[in-house]
């Protein structure tokens, strides 16, 4: 976790947090799917092909051989090292920065060329790596530097020789390793001797707990090894005993999302353990040696090691040597096991070596998700409440603030409809999501001065990397401003004003969209209503002809109407939108733009006389339905009256609506044609059938007479709010409902109508409009399941501060999801 702290003290404000969230699962796709650019990470032929085919690959870090051990010993231990790898059935991939580049994999000369440079290379951390690479400099990675860009490469499974951690003498230097951090958002397993024993091994598992690191000892005890003795007198969370069990355990990390890494601890072998008093003195002088010498930092861990080595005669470099070759061979039979496990009958899509080469093989009907629309900082103050002389406090109103600063707490957040939209998915459904927007890019430069980025821009692009959303296809636009959303609140949370900034989707182009679409080859597509009507309509047309389920979530009143406009009424008529996720005051304002469709277009068959049309529910005609007869659901004749009459027109152009009604619940509402309808009056044993039957209102054409040809059904039902306590804040909830909803639609097949039954875009209903492409009875029978995971998936985002719960990677429906066959990103 990140976090920033901003004192202001001349206003009084107070705080400003940037919150990072680690990835669910990230990879180099993204730079490798961009051509024009030349890529990022770069693999040895050894590790391509072991990627290409699904080969199980061990990661190894540079810094053991750079800074860990002199020369010769550092090449041949590695070059020994790999070797143990590609005997125990994997493929090596020593990871290290050559001359700027990123390079996951070595060929010998390379190893070579390292292990000469030595100490003279950079000891490249995760803060490192983009001063190594800008500057063109070699570079040897840390654990925390290995293990980040492993995950970057797909690889699960990292093997060294300890990793770092507290130092000692915490309470005064608050020296701690970035290795415990990265393992605490980086989930790649690293299997080590343990805590380097020059280190505060008590504190170091105390700061793995907190950071939910899962802990395990390789071995048939739960003793924790102190890398050169096998035992430092703290104990492990548990123990596994074999590679598979190892492999499971990795397997099930991946599979809630914990976003965590684990650490498998091997004692060293007992005929290369050293003397507990021998070893513990060495390193009691190094520590004091390095205090007088004020050798800190990460110089601290390359001096100790040095100077025990020495203080030993030797004899601990020779343990160091030996504990990194065992836990090699160990590290290569958890992986090809945990290989076996992915590429079985128990396959998952959590981070295996295969999944970056092959999501180009992934058939065209198990395409991503992709979400298009606005991404945005939001920049949201909370004035404090005004203290009275009496010692009460008041809330502020607006006209208080008014001219004068005011004291409060400032938050800077990812927000915007399609991007929140877009984790949710990512966390429910991890690399099934491809995301795509537009943000500000270079400014034009002043006089004496160089272009600049935008720095919102710059910040939203890594962030929204960071969160699992790797496959994204975010453009920066010269000249524009990065969206931001500047809201004022009160201290109950209660909006008092705001500013969007939301320009530059407006100026997002059509033909990106339409590059995308054909790049990723998409099977259910939702977009929001930050983007120009040009580019909805570009995104249905790019639709035409394919079967993809499309979703339009109406974002705000102000453009909801967008969707609606007079130059979307083709593609709306041929039923290529076929889902929109309106609130009650979103439908209000979308039936207002449908009416005046209607009224533009007489010659509809459908939309003509609709003052005129009979709808009937049994023998009740139109007056019926506008009365008390709206239904027979209670207090829906009430309630929703007003509602469905918006919801039937609106539906003559989107067939499905899912109404947002915040503490009233959820209102589904469908329109299908006759034979619907007819088949539901004899599905006698059905159900759901027969729920529809009994809610179903039949419209029908006075030109037939009432006749059955002409006729068609709308369905709707209720469904109430969830009980939420503990409420943190509304905001997000709604988008977390639509995330849940198209992950959830996205999944089941059976509602899809296979082509040989309904060609969708072609085929029209009885009223010349396109049909909806969706299996009605199969999306009623499962309706109860989807909109209840959407309402829980609302009540975890409620329960946090954050826009999209975390909470949402390990909630039963990603839990569901995961279980079903696999999906993976097509490009």
């Amino acid at each position: 976790m990140l976090r920033a702290s901003l004192a202001l003290p001349r206003h009084g404000i107070r705080a400003t947090t940037f919150t990072r969230l680690a990835p669910f699962s990230t990879s180099a796709t993204k730079f490798r799917q961009q051509q024009h650019l030349s890529p990022v990470l770069n693999f040895s032929d050894e590790v391509k092909d072991a990627l290409k085919n699904n080969k199980p690959i061990v990661a190894l870090e540079s810094t053991i051989i750079s800074h860990g051990m002199p020369y010769p010993q550092n090449y041949e231990t590695a070059v020994q090292v790999e070797n143990i790898v590609r005997e125990n059935g994997a493929t090596p991939a020593t990871i290290a920065i050559l001359d700027g580049q990123i390079q996951i994999g070595l060929t010998n000369s390379q190893i070579q060329s390292l292990a000469e440079l030595g100490r003279e290379s950079v000891k490249a951390s995760r803060r490192d790596l983009a001063v190594v690479m800008s500057k063109k400099q070699t570079g040897a990675t840390t654990v925390s530097a290995t293990m980040l860009l492993a995950h970057r490469a797909g690889i699960s499974v990292f093997a060294t020789g300890g990793i770092g951690g507290v130092h000692r003498g915490y309470e005064e230097t608050l020296d701690a390793s970035a290795d415990l951090t990265e393992l605490g958002r980086t989930p790649v397993a690293v299997v080590c001797a343990g805590v380097k024993s020059i280190l505060d091994i008590g504190r170091t598992l105390e700061f793995l707990e907190t950071e939910g690191v899962t802990v395990a000892t390789y071995g048939q005890t739960t003793d924790f090894p102190a890398f050169f003795t096998r035992k430092s007198g703290f104990q492990s969370l548990l123990n596994v005993e074999t590679p598979l069990e190892a492999a499971k355990l990795i397997a099930a990390n991946h599979a809630i999302d914990l976003q965590s890494g684990m650490v498998f601890a091997v004692p060293i072998a007992k005929e290369h353990a050293m003397d507990d008093k021998l070893v513990g003195d060495a390193i009691n002088t190094a520590i004091r040696e390095s205090v007088e010498n004020n050798i800190f930092g990460k110089e601290s861990t390359p001096f100790l090691l040095k100077r025990v080595n020495e203080l030993t005669g030797g004899n601990s470099l020779k343990s160091n040597i030996a504990l990194v070759k065992q836990n090699a061979a160990v590290a290569s039979r958890i992986a090809k096991d945990l290989s076996r496990l992915s590429s079985g009958s128990q396959a998952r899509t959590y981070s295996t070596s295969a999944r970056v080469f092959n999501r180009h093989t992934s058939s065209p009907a198990h395409g991503p998700i992709m979400v298009i629309g606005g991404t945005v900082v939001d920049i949201t103050s909370t004035a404090d409440p005004v203290r009275l002389v009496s010692g009460e406090e008041q809330e502020v109103t607006l006209n208080s603030m008014i001219h004068s600063s005011h004291p409060g707490v400032t938050r800077i957040s990812l927000g915007g409809v399609g991007r929140n939209v877009a984790e949710v998915i990512s966390r429910l459904d991890s690399q099934n999501c491809v995301f795509v927007s537009a943000v500000g890019g270079q400014h034009a430069a002043g006089k004496g001065s160089s272009a600049m980025d935008d720095l919102f821009g710059s910040w939203l692009v890594s962030e929204v990397a960071r969160r699992g959303m790797d496959n994204h296809e975010i453009h920066p636009i010269p000249g524009a401003r990065t969206a931001t959303y500047t809201a004022i609140h009160n201290s109950t949370g209660n909006l008092l004003s705001a500013v969007a900034d939301m320009s530059v989707f407006e100026l997002l182009p059509p033909n990106k969209i339409k590059e995308a679409i054909a790049k990723y080859k998409p099977r259910t597509i939702c977009f929001d209503a930050n983007i120009s009507v040009e580019c909805m309509r570009a995104t249905l047309e790019a639709c035409r002809g394919q079967d993809i389920h499309t979703f339009f979530e109406p974002t705000s009143v102000a453009k909801c109407g967008r969707v609606l406009d007079s130059t979307m009424t083709t593609s709306l008529k041929d039923g290529l939108l076929r889902f929109a996720t309106p609130n009650e005051y979103e439908l209000q304002e979308m039936a207002i733009h449908a009416r005046k469709l209607m009224s533009n277009n007489p010659d509809d068959v459908l939309i003509h006389g609709l003052k005129d049309r009979k709808i009937v529910c049994g023998h009740h005609d139109m007056d019926s339905v506008t009365t008390k007869d709206i239904s027979t659901e209670g207090d829906l004749q009430n309630e929703y009256r007003g509602l469905l009459l918006d919801a039937f027109s609106v539906s003559h152009f989107i067939p499905t609506l899912f109404i947002k009604l915040g503490a009233k619940g959820v209102l589904v509402f469908q329109r299908s044609n006759v034979d619907e309808y007819q088949s539901r009056q004899g599905c006698k044993d059905c159900k759901v059938g027969r729920l529809k039957l009994e809610q179903s209102v039949v419209a029908s054409d006075d030109k037939t007479g009432g006749q059955d040809t002409g006729l068609f059904t709308v369905t709707w039902r209720s469904f109430p709010a969830h009980k939420v306590s503990d409420i943190k804040s509304v905001t997000g909830a709604g988008d977390s409902l639509v995330g849940s909803v198209v992950a959830s639609l996205h999944r089941l097949d059976e509602l899809r109508v296979p082509s040989s039954q309904s060609t969708r875009v072609q085929e029209r209903d009885t009223h010349g409009h396109g049909a909806t492409g969706v299996n009605h009875f199969a999306f009623w029978e499962r309706l109860d399941r989807i909109i209840g995971d959407a309402q829980a998936a609302a009540t975890l985002t409620m329960q946090t501060h954050a826009t999209v719960s975390p909470s949402l990677s390990s909630s039963p429906q990603a839990t569901a999801l995961l279980a079903s066959k696999p999906k993976v990103i097509s490009s």
